[in-house]
């Protein structure tokens, strides 16, 4: 493998790990943008407070 190859390899896995970690902390980022699903606010929030605390328990109810 040539160096050219090798450094683009190295780059463009650096980008990769930038992404990751950008959508580690903003999880309801990556269901925008990687998912392509558009949610609701309260599903925004959601996610975020699934994301960030330990303990997480939502109760739903319809009706």
């Amino acid at each position: 493998m040539s160096s050219n190859q090798s450094s683009y390899f190295q780059k463009r896995e650096r980008n990769l790990m930038k992404w990751v970690g950008y959508w580690r902390r903003n999880p309801q980022l990556f269901v925008r943008d990687y998912l392509g699903i558009n949610l609701k606010l309260y599903q925004k929030i959601l996610f975020y407070m699934m994301n960030k605390s330990d303990f997480f328990m939502y109760i739903a109810a319809r009706g």
